[in-house]
């Protein structure tokens, strides 16, 4: 069976709830007539993980720079492949499935070398992003906003794509943009996600991601999301209400979580939000990024709870007004201070966001944070995350000389100093280890913390391949289909092994004598379904 296109969620994505991008990517579709398959390899292969009690391969962050840097690139061989149906295939990336990704393009590039590829999605936006994608094994990335771009793609049957918008193209070995494609205007036009093809009952909660707006109206000179979306675009309030109710009925979902970069860039279409929710008497709850807006009457606070905003995640990043002067932030110390107090004492679970190491920070700023946050601890419920300061394409990045930045070419975001000497990752992580020892004792639970900070990950291939070799002498482990997969995924795993792919994407010391171990492992593997050993 064939269809229009086939979109592909590569591991590592989140395990507690589904990616909000590729819902609407497959909804808008089939809302033009186009048939498309659904493949959500991250879940599934997550769900094969927490069957074998290594489910924390997603959700221990010390794991998190193997997904970026190609450690599990062994996990590829449980991915079948060969359930992709469609003529064009679309691959939604992200900074932790970016390898995988790429993994998995060669793959169906070789398996179906007259397939189609695009990639898009989040981390793949300025042209420097596109380092390390290859134009041999994809065909074409779109360039910030996917629907009317795949739209365009499909129309033309692939074909005249220097035509299309919002398009990078092969170029010799790199690639070049086609042009700009401008932001879609209009949301409403947009279909909103059904999640008809997803398999909610694999996710870790029962909760639903939306978007009730694209863009931010603040101008943080740190942020890169307003470059890649520039502007503040939001749906209707009668529009979201809809989507609710109808994702309420279908589902039973009753906790929804805003994925907006700002969830009250219009208090008025906020408001009105919750007006028409009472209105219709819906019981929803719901949550998102708030910024610490100085135009929100504290009645109004009131309503929302009474709406169903039961979450509030305030991008608070630092309680000094030096340091926040210095981010553009809207709000002060005691505007954010107000704010925080009036969505507590609405009801409100009310959980901040921290950026440690400003480049302006000095230690009496850093204590003044921590200073702010013991005085208003009574209004924080949470430190739902900390980071080090990251210098990414930003207003700042174009001022760096500005702010005395000096790195490395090409260097990772988080590795940065002062020219003065008084600002460099090394006390940036102390401060962060400070910061995150002082919100212990204050009992504020950090359920994030800097990923750049775990560089080294463990290796886990050998424990793996132990537990799934062990699981299928167990019964109720694994499902028939997945026994009988276990000799072609032990001839893919081999494969690997003889081409050495694997040993250079560990990158280990030692890693010969693992592949000799894995080697073994696998022939049992192989011998105990009856299949052999090549």
């Amino acid at each position: 069976m064939s269809v229009d296109m086939t979109v592909i969620m590569a591991p590592k994505w989140d395990s507690r709830e589904p990616a909000c991008s590729t819902a609407y990517i497959c909804q808008r579709l089939r809302s033009l007539g186009r048939t498309v398959q659904y493949l959500d390899y991250n879940i599934e292969l997550y769900d094969l993980c927490r069957r074998l009690g290594m489910g924390d391969l997603w959700t221990d962050p010390v794991y998190h720079q193997g997904w970026v840097k190609g450690a599990f690139h062994f996990l590829a061989a449980f991915l079948d492949i060969d359930r992709i149906q469609g003529d064009v295939v679309g691959f939604s990336v992200t900074a932790t499935n970016r390898d995988m990704s790429l993994l998995l393009a060669r793959m169906v590039r070789e398996r179906f070398p007259r397939k189609k590829i695009v990639f898009g999605g989040y981390a793949l936006y300025y042209h420097t992003d596109l380092y390390g994608v290859s134009p041999g094994a994809v065909d074409a990335i779109c360039m910030g906003e996917g629907e009317h771009t795949l739209r365009d793609v499909l129309d033309r049957d692939f074909k005249n794509l220097e035509e299309v918008p919002g398009l990078y193209l092969p170029d010799g070995d790199g690639w070049r943009l086609t042009v700009p494609r401008p932001l879609i205007q209009n949301l409403d036009e947009i279909a909103w996600p059904t999640f008809e093809e997803v398999d909610l009952g694999l996710y870790d909660v029962p909760d639903l991601p939306l978007m009730g707006s694209r863009g931010c109206i603040g101008r943080c000179v740190f942020c890169n999301d307003r470059h890649r979306t520039p502007g503040y675009r939001t749906r209707s309030a009668s529009h979201q209400v809809d989507e609710l109710q109808f994702l309420k009925e279908r589902y039973g979902t009753q906790f929804f979580i805003y994925n907006d970069p700002l969830m009250n860039g219009s208090v008025k279409v906020l408001e009105e939000k919750a007006d028409e929710i009472l209105r219709r008497g819906l019981s929803v709850d719901y949550g998102g990024n708030l910024m610490a807006h100085r135009g929100m009457k504290p009645e109004l606070f009131q309503k929302l709870r009474r709406s169903g905003l039961t979450v509030a995640i305030v991008g608070l990043e630092s309680g000094c007004n030096e340091t926040l002067g210095g981010m553009n932030k809207y709000h002060t110390e005691e505007s954010a201070a107000e704010f925080l107090r009036n969505c507590h004492d609405a009801g409100m679970r009310v959980e901040i966001n921290i950026i440690v190491g400003f480049p302006t920070e000095t230690e009496e700023h850093f204590q003044a944070t921590i200073r702010f946050i013991e005085r208003n601890r009574n209004s924080i419920d949470c430190v739902v995350s900390v980071a080090t300061f990251h210098v990414a394409y930003s207003d700042l990045w174009k001022r760096r000389g500005e702010f005395g930045i000096e790195m490395e070419d090409h260097g990772h975001t988080a590795e940065w100093r002062t020219r003065d000497g008084r600002n460099t990752l090394d006390i940036r992580l102390d401060r962060l280890n400070r910061f995150q020892s002082r919100m212990r004792e204050l009992g504020l639970s950090l359920d994030r913390s800097d990923r750049a900070v775990e560089q080294k990950c463990p290796d886990v291939s050998g424990r793996f391949l132990k537990t799934y070799l062990d699981s299928l002498g167990e019964e109720g482990k694994l499902s028939a289909e997945e026994r009988n997969r276990a000799p072609f995924i032990g001839r893919d795993i081999q494969g690997r092994l003889r081409r050495a792919a694997l040993a250079k994407a560990l990158g280990k010391v030692g890693v010969l004598d693992q592949a000799v171990w894995m080697k073994r492992t696998l022939a049992r593997v192989l011998r105990g379904t009856g299949s052999g050993t090549q």
